[in-house]
């Protein structure tokens, strides 16, 4: 990877991280305040990926051929861009959860939880791979990531049955539902990331 453009996008994982860290405090414990703050880190990974996207361009060669070398690096500032949206999605949800007093049940937290987890790692690895451009790590990272893409669909089913017996309430429902696929689309873009940067580093 080229080096310049690697440190720039390592500081957006890290806005990315923060701003996913902010969303899972505000699962936990919401205020007002931990949503405003969100609000803050989204506008900054706006300015910095739009700032991004103008660097790795200024270093596009002028020939078309040549140019070819800069679309996996504006594929991954794209998933970023996703990445941001899904936390936000995330960040909607638990809003309107905050703001209606929604509970969810013991086993909807941990479930979440879990979730949130796992996402946090994944964004969290995102870094080093960028740094070490291990495949070993990314081969890991993409394993996890698998693995919890079917767990939550087992989460999303086992949701629906607990809906139809009555044991959950529907109104709490699309929240649930749209803050594991929201994290699941942050998860999915993670590993499109990383890809990426297997591929990059084969080519250097």
């Amino acid at each position: 990877m080229d080096k310049d453009i690697k440190e720039k996008m390592i500081l957006v994982c890290q806005s990315l991280t923060k701003m996913l860290d902010l969303a899972f405090e505000g699962f936990g414990r919401p205020t007002g305040e931990s949503f405003k703050e969100a609000q803050g880190v989204r506008n900054k990974i706006h300015r910095d990926n739009t700032e991004l996207t103008d660097f790795i361009i200024s270093k596009s060669p002028s020939s078309e051929k040549e140019r070819e070398w800069v679309k996996p690096y504006l594929s991954i500032v794209s998933s970023f861009d996703r990445m941001m949206y899904n936390i936000e999605g995330i960040l909607d949800q638990l809003s309107a959860k905050y703001r209606n007093h929604i509970l969810f049940s013991d086993q909807a937290v941990k479930e979440v939880n879990d979730v949130f987890q796992e996402a946090m790692r994944l964004l969290g690895n995102l870094p080093d791979l960028m740094t070490s451009e291990d495949k070993i790590l990314a081969q890991r990272m993409g394993e996890g990531g698998r693995s919890m893409f079917k767990i939550v669909n087992g989460y999303s089913e086992v949701h629906e049955e607990r809906l139809i017996q009555g044991i959950c309430v529907p109104k709490h429902s699309p929240i649930y539902l749209g803050i594991l696929e929201s994290l699941k689309g942050v998860m999915v873009q993670i590993l499109e990331v990383g890809g990426k940067i297997v591929s990059l580093s084969s080519k250097s």
